[in-house]
């Protein structure tokens, strides 16, 4: 059997599933739509398929096919305008939203197929071992001497760390919605083994979830508050991260037992999932300094009933009686003692539960839990749980009796995974980091400074050496500034209280519950002693204070601003309480929105090697926190890949990411997916933090010449990418009118606002919104813009300039990285579709000459990386994602035909309007024409996001 029929035989599940979500999601639109739209939609799946097969044609074909081919496409674009244009609006909405419910249930195909295809191989027994995996690991660690094995996992730090950025286009109830559409394609592998009851139980199961999914309004009609994203962030630590956290552990501890069986290894608590959700306040004004609180008042809530259910459960199982069991001592003086302090409960409990040990005992602990209850507290007395290492002893306690008394089984099965729950979960569920951007902090600063007296001049007005000297003057002092009947603005009030507010959270949830403040646009030493002396204020030590670098300037200069804040004495005091520990965080997204992404990889990747070296100089631990988001022009793109892309030993068991808009729903939406990404991430640290003789896998260290090639193709890079975008005049113009940036702030994706300021220069623009624009528009150009400039002009000057590129693309980790997600966006990108977004740009003379300068040079890049690659087409080196994106691109076409007719009719009306309840009762014919047209405009926005996947 050929690799071809292999291919099909394996994807055959897949196609079958579509076929069938496909065909009863046509059922559901005719029942409860009409059959016009049906009509509607098939005629324009058709059309755009036959298209996109056109297009694939022309590449093989003779001059004369081609040509018939052309006109073929041509002839076929005006049959899919026409339709669209034809289409009455309420018509429209209809054949949009099947689109868009189509996107959401192949999505959903695709990722249990991953599903599916993970446990064929798991069950095949094949000798090769799935790349990534934790099994694949397992045969590198066999060659480990086990006690460097154990210093490894010692030094292990992992978080993954959500955030409310706002690409997450999808609703929660779409989400729960397509979680039960994998279960039942789950319970449809079982087909044959089904009764004809059971057959028709499934089919009705899953032709009225996907009515359901079809009478669900994709969009949000309110725009999210801060409390609504950080319920979003619990669903997926409730749903997903509670259960899927403890089975990674308990694999990795497998693999170790395969790899070394005569070896008892400890696993520590390594791997933690974080949240900005709550404590991020760079730019957005609805999150407050109690809006942490609340996040975690809430997540403790939600963790706390996980526990009794747990413990409850356990309590049930355990009937052992002390007839026939023994308890340690320890355990039995813990019984009497919990049994002294709630000696009301325990007479409740009656005197059956004192003859069985531990169900008595995990009794009292589901009562002390009871303190964090608003209903129970007051029941529990005096006697609740301080600290989750309170609650750990008592499970050890249980744990060390189960294995004396010969238990084993039972106490390695639900006990153990409640304890590893507790031991990274604690208390707080996730914990919260705090973000500000750096002149909030001095400009506070300088006003305290100023009401206090203790600075005759403006704190702004002196250089970075006079900040720092006063800073540490001020740090040096014992004493804090009288707060008392100071008249202070709402802005520094605003800063105080947050510290204030950090030291309270840190009392009362756990000083794990805050992990550290990060500053945004990090650009002196200043700026972190500004930080910290908010902290001297309010009380608060030991807290890791991050800057983040975020411009290509910032990320050249980062080293040396540590460098120099590590000559500080009191920032190195600071360093020293926090155990010899730096986090420093590197912004993917605003580095790539400045620089473009070639001279934005490139520099990160340096940032990366000078970061390491000056940890090493100083022995100080440099943790680097990467702030990925989903699309490639914001880091995005396959995770173990990227680990393993980083400088050689800039990882050293360290590592922080963010997790980011639709990549929640994309990783964390399935509990098996989530495991799959979970164990992703910490096999590449751990492979990229092995001794470089066990590495399993060439990691070269870059040569000289590739640096220097590297600096060449950046620089380059660099000069193309901002000669277009921030110095010609008429770039914003046709940005502004050939995306639907304008619109996307009407989607209410999130609470943030898309700019950090007023204003209309790309300066103030999000990179948020900045990919997430042109990903609609399918012209992807921020992930790509630049590149094919610099490989030319490189080409052009080096004769062998064309073995060498292919030599780092086939040997060096960062390279092959870096070209394989540029496959990957050029795939996604369309210049045929995004032609019809220029349309929308009404002067003529800008916009033929801008679209046709982005043509060109996305043919060049193509063309270029092709060569690089030496394949025929892009992702032909990753065939799985080359059939997903064509097997997309034409569902998702006539979504992008209908965007950009809507968009012109919205345009001359005046723009978005969106009316609510009582708007619409006064509003005039034309306001409700204006609102329906944004809210199909919207839908389309949905739709494309939903179809691209990886959009911002």
């Amino acid at each position: 059997m050929s690799e071809q029929q292999r291919r099909e035989e394996r994807d055959a599940p897949l196609r079958q599933d579509i076929r069938t979500l496909g065909e009863m999601l046509g059922r559901a639109i005719q029942r409860h739509g009409t059959r016009h739209v049906f009509e509607t939609v098939e005629h324009l799946r058709l059309a755009c398929r036959r298209l996109r097969e056109c297009a694939e044609n022309m590449t093989d074909a003779s001059v004369h096919d081609a040509a018939a081919y052309q006109q073929e496409m041509a002839t076929l674009d005006q049959q899919i305008t026409q339709i669209v244009e034809s289409c009455e609006l309420e018509t429209a909405i209809d054949v949009i939203r099947a689109f868009t419910v189509y996107f959401h249930l192949i999505n959903t195909a695709e990722q249990y197929h991953r599903i599916r295809r993970r446990h064929a191989y798991e069950m095949a027994n094949v000798p090769t071992v799935q790349r990534g995996s934790l099994a694949a690991l397992g045969t590198t660690l066999q060659t480990m001497d086990a006690g460097t094995l154990q210093d490894l996992l010692n030094q292990l730090s992992i978080e993954l760390v959500f955030t409310a950025h706002p690409t997450e286009a999808t609703r929660r109830s779409l989400i729960t919605q397509s979680r039960k559409i994998a279960n039942l394609l789950e319970a449809h592998d079982a087909w044959p083994q089904m009764t004809p009851a059971q057959r028709s139980s499934w089919q009705n199961s899953l032709e009225n979830t996907i009515a359901l999914l079809w009478r669900t309004d994709s969009i949000r009609h309110v725009r999210l508050r801060p409390t609504d994203e950080i319920k979003m962030g619990i669903y997926y630590l409730d749903e997903v991260l509670y259960t899927a956290v403890p089975e990674l552990y308990s694999a990795l501890e497998q693999t170790l037992q395969n790899a070394h069986p005569d070896v008892s290894f400890n696993v520590p608590p390594f791997l933690r999932p974080g949240s900005w959700i709550g404590g991020d306040q760079d730019g957005n004004p609805n999150v407050l300094p109690t809006t942490m609180l609340h996040a975690l008042t809430l997540q403790r809530a939600h963790i706390i009933e996980h526990y009794r259910t747990s413990i409850e459960a356990l309590a049930q199982e355990y009937s052992q009686s002390l007839q026939y069991c023994a308890i340690s001592t320890e355990l039995a003086a813990s019984i009497a003692y919990d049994a002294e302090k709630l000696a009301e409960y325990d007479h409740e409990l009656g005197p059956q539960t004192a003859l069985e040990p531990y169900r008595r005992k995990l009794s009292f602990m589901w009562k002390r839990l009871g303190a964090f209850v608003p209903d129970e507290a007051n029941q529990t007395g005096h006697y609740p749980y301080h600290q989750p290492t309170e609650l750990l002893q008592d499970l050890e306690l249980i744990r060390t009796s189960l294995l004396q008394d010969g238990e084993a089984g039972i106490a390695q099965s639900r006990l153990a995974i409640l304890i590893r729950q507790v031991q990274v979960f604690g208390f707080h569920f996730a914990a919260l980091d705090v973000r500000q951007h750096s002149e909030r902090h001095a400009s506070a600063l300088a006003e305290l400074l100023c009401v206090t007296g203790l600075l005759a001049t403006d704190y702004h007005d002196l250089d970075e050496n006079e900040r720092v000297h006063l800073l540490s003057t001020l740090l040096s002092d014992p004493r804090v500034l009288p707060r008392q009947q100071l008249q202070l603005s709402a802005e520094t009030t605003h800063i105080l209280d947050t510290f204030e507010v950090i030291h309270q959270a840190r009392q009362e949830f756990g000083e794990n519950a805050i992990t550290c403040v990060i500053i945004s646009m990090t650009r002196a030493v200043s700026d972190l002693l500004e930080v910290l002396f908010f902290c001297k204020e309010a009380g608060i030590t030991g807290l890791p204070i991050v800057p983040l670098f975020e411009t290509i300037e910032d990320l050249r200069s980062c080293s040396n601003i540590l460098e120099a804040a590590f000559q500080v004495p009191i920032y190195r005091t600071h360093v020293r309480a926090c155990q010899e520990q730096q986090q420093v965080m590197l912004g993917y997204s605003d580095s790539s929105k400045d620089g473009g992404i070639l001279t934005s990889s490139w520099e990160l990747y340096q940032a990366q090697g000078r970061l390491a070296e000056l940890g090493k100089h100083h022995q100080i631990g440099i943790t680097l926190f990467h702030g990925r988001g989903g699309a490639i022009g914001r880091g995005g793109g396959p995770i173990y890949d990227a680990i393993l892309g980083q400088p050689p030993g800039s990882v050293n068991g360290h590592l922080r990411i963010t997790e980011q808009g639709e990549m929640l729903s994309f990783k964390y939406g399935l509990p098996a997916i989530a495991l799959r990404n979970l164990e992703l991430v910490v096999a590449g640290v751990i492979t990229a933090s092995l001794p470089a003789e066990t590495q399993p896998e060439t990691r070269e260290t870059a040569e000289q010449r590739w640096q220097e090639i590297m600096e060449g193709l950046s620089a380059s890079a660099y000069a193309c990418y901002r000669r277009l975008i921030y110095d010609d005049p008429d770039f914003l113009r046709f940005f502004e009118q050939a995306t639907p940036i304008l619109e996307l702030g009407w989607l209410n994706l999130g609470s943030r606002p898309a700019r950090r300021a007023r204003g209309r220069n790309l300066d103030e623009l999000r990179a948020i919104p900045w990919v997430f624009s042109w990903m609609q528009s399918r012209y992807v150009l921020p992930s790509w813009y630049g590149v094919g400039h610099a490989l030319e002009e490189y080409l052009t000057n080096s004769p062998a300039g064309l073995v060498e590129l292919q030599q780092m693309y086939q040997t060096w980790p960062f390279m092959r990285t870096f070209i394989d997600n540029l496959q990957m966006t050029l795939s996604k990108a369309d210049m045929h579709i995004a032609r019809h977004y220029a349309r929308l740009v009404d002067n003529d003379a800008v916009r033929v000459r801008l679209s046709q300068e982005i043509d060109v040079e996305y043919a060049r890049t193509q063309r270029l990386l092709l060569a690089i690659v030496e394949s025929k087409e892009l992702l032909d080196t990753n065939r799985v994602l080359q059939r997903s994106i064509r097997r997309r691109n034409p569902y998702v076409d006539p979504l992008s035909y209908f965007q950009v007719t809507l968009l012109r009719r919205l345009r001359v009306l005046g723009g978005p309007l969106m009316l609510d309840g009582q708007d619409r009762l006064t509003a005039s014919l034309e306001e409700q024409e204006r609102a329906r047209l944004t809210y199909a405009v919207l839908l389309t926005i949905n739709g494309v996001a939903a179809g691209l996947r990886n959009t911002g």
